[in-house]
């Protein structure tokens, strides 16, 4: 009964992946709006307008979403120590590790592994299909079509390497008995591979004369590059990475926006100075939907109409230096007892905390205290929320408020707030709130790379290469100087370490970057396995300052009965199984000689 069974759900597989694979590789431009869902390897993709539209349904699939709108690399940022969402979600259960459960088939991972082979299918269709049209297309145009789809591809594999590991590689469209003979090809030989991608791109943006930004969510020479370095960190081959990322610093197109919160408001996107973003994920201002939900899932409840359910965590906002440019536990200027004051002032731009003002806009004018926009002071000891009053110009004490730690007990909202049994630890993300947008049709992008990160990137090679001089300490210090820190001067490689590592921490919270640091420095485990704590429980008995080990992770023992910890939760990802994610379970029922599944799971 069971070989039955099994048997029929294999037919019923079969027959799901032939209907895709044929829908995919069919042409459906009388059915599909652009983007086009895909093109047809064999008769499509004859012209440049055939291989533009092509291209438009690749970027298409780069366009990763989970449910409710929100980015999906946002999403996975939740999988890790920087923040935590709302209990019992597909995030927190992969954060949870052994505590979860974290299972086979979780949503997350799936959609993960899902979105990114949808985006490889699509991209070989494109890279395979052009071929029909290499004659009636200029160079400069192939040349640019083919460069943009090959780092498309390249994007999609990066991250499947390191979620999963070895995956299958493909570099045309598969057939059905492709993919049920699949085997794994190990990350260093897909590595080497894209390596070459990357170079045949940037030498092809080269050939096209592409401008260095082609337009607002393309791809182009840098992010080509920029992929290349990703891929060289994650096998730590960081003289590659030094290169891809020093030819990228020397060709002077690009810096830092002198405005880090303009990066993350449309307006700074659209103008985007200096030309720090590099490849962004976008949203049509030219129709309602996509949105992007992200800033409806942060803010805090006690705003009207919010439905936050993502929230930084403890380890994030004690991260962040003091202004002497010292991290907390060695600060000079650093008091528990005011949290918020004399710190990097990046704390303020991602992090809202107790005190601070959240500025957001609704739709309609609901006075006295919506105008259309809202201004609330982030009050989570008291259950007032402190509303602005637009007829007055006074904040005022309005009874009822959903985040405050007293709520835990009235049971409010399912306590997805920033204080309940399932909600934050006293804190909400300021990162992308626009208050010139209603956050429920918000349009600003999601940043998938930038030129700080290159210029990271940069520094930490040449620090592992132990090839510290000016050039690594002027790329990290433009960073640091930016948020109005400290030049770091030390050139010794286990300082520099560690300060490299924690600056991309708390330059690039919420934008994705984390799993990705975590494992390739092979601390996930480590960093992701603690206690769910907060800010202090009662705010006249500060909580003691963490101690912290040289990868910069805390430890709250001796603070732990001070600091709000209402989702009783500790996180375990000390098995080595943790290190990768698992296979989706469909893949391995189909293919179990070739798609092994990862050790432990």
């Amino acid at each position: 009964m069971k070989l039955q069974m099994k048997n029929s759900m294999k037919k019923i597989y079969l027959m799901s992946l032939l209907l895709v694979l044929i829908g995919l590789s069919g042409c459906q431009k009388f059915l599909d709006r652009k983007p086009l869902d895909a093109s047809s390897a064999t008769n499509f993709l004859s012209n440049q307008t055939e291989m533009e539209e092509g291209l438009t349904g690749v970027y298409g699939a780069a366009m990763w979403v989970f449910p409710n709108n929100t980015p999906l690399m946002f999403a996975v940022e939740a999988s890790t120590d920087l923040a935590v969402k709302r209990g019992g979600n597909a995030e927190d259960l992969v954060a949870m590790g052994q505590n979860g459960p974290f299972l086979l088939n979780n949503d997350l991972v799936n959609r993960c592994w899902n979105q990114a082979y949808r985006l490889i299918q699509r991209a070989n269709q494109q890279i395979t299909g052009m071929e029909n049209g290499r004659a009636n297309v200029s160079n400069q145009a192939y040349s640019r079509i083919l460069a943009e789809a090959l780092t498309l591809r390249a994007w999609g594999y990066f991250h499947l390497l390191y979620m999963f590991g070895d995956v299958p590689f493909y570099t045309a469209p598969p057939t059905v008995s492709n993919v049920l003979s699949a085997t794994r090809t190990p990350v260093r030989t897909i590595v080497e591979a894209l390596y070459k991608d990357m170079d045949s791109a940037a030498a092809r943006f080269d050939v096209a004369n592409a401008q260095p930004i082609l337009a607002n969510g393309r791809v182009n020479k840098a992010v080509a590059l920029g992929i290349k370095a990703k891929l060289a960190m994650l096998i730590k081959d960081y003289r590659t990475a030094a290169v891809a990322t020093k030819t990228i610093m020397d060709g002077n197109q690009y810096g830092l926006n002198p405005s880090f919160p303009a990066l993350f408001m449309r307006a700074g996107q659209v103008a985007n100075v200096n030309r720090e973003i590099l490849f962004n994920q976008t949203y049509p201002s030219d129709q309602l939907n996509p949105q992007n939900w992200m800033v409806v899932l942060a803010i805090p409840r006690q705003v009207t109409n919010s439905q936050s359910s993502h929230f930084p965590s403890q380890v994030l906002v004690d991260l962040f230096e003091g202004r002497d440019g010292q991290r907390i536990d060695q600060s000079t200027v650093y008091n528990p007892a005011a949290p918020r004051e004399n710190r990097d002032r990046r704390l303020r731009w991602t992090v809202i905390m107790q005190g601070d003002t959240v500025n957001w806009r609704n739709n309609t004018n609901i006075l006295p205290y919506v105008n259309p926009n809202e201004r609330t002071i982030f009050n989570i000891y008291s259950n007032v929320r402190r509303r602005f009053n637009w007829g007055t110009g006074q904040f005022d004490n309005v009874t009822g408020n959903n985040d405050w730690i007293g709520a835990q007990a009235a049971g409010i909202q399912w306590q997805v707030s920033a204080t309940g049994n399932i909600g934050g630890v006293g804190y909400a993300w300021r990162k992308y709130l626009d208050s010139t947008q209603y956050v429920w049709e918000t349009k600003t992008g999601y940043i998938q790379m930038r030129y700080a990160d290159i210029l990271l990137m940069y520094a930490e090679a040449k620090m592992e290469l132990n090839e510290i001089d000016g050039t690594v300490l002027g790329a990290l210090n433009a960073v640091r100087i930016r948020a109005g820190q400290p030049a770091v001067t030390t050139t010794n490689q286990a300082a520099l370490r560690t300060i490299i590592r924690r600056e991309r921490a708390v330059e690039f919270a919420g934008e994705g970057l984390r799993l990705f640091d975590l494992r390739r420095w092979d601390i996930y485990g480590k960093a992701n396995s603690f206690p769910v704590v907060g800010a202090a429980f009662d705010p006249a008995v500060p909580p003691a300052t963490p101690t912290f080990d040289a990868d910069n992770v805390p430890n709250y023992t001796s603070s732990i009965n001070q600091r709000i910890r209402f989702r009783n939760q500790t996180r375990n990802n000390a098995d080595d199984r943790f290190k990768l994610w698992p296979l989706p379970t469909f893949e391995v029922d189909v293919n179990p000689a070739g798609m092994k599944q990862n050790p432990g799971w």
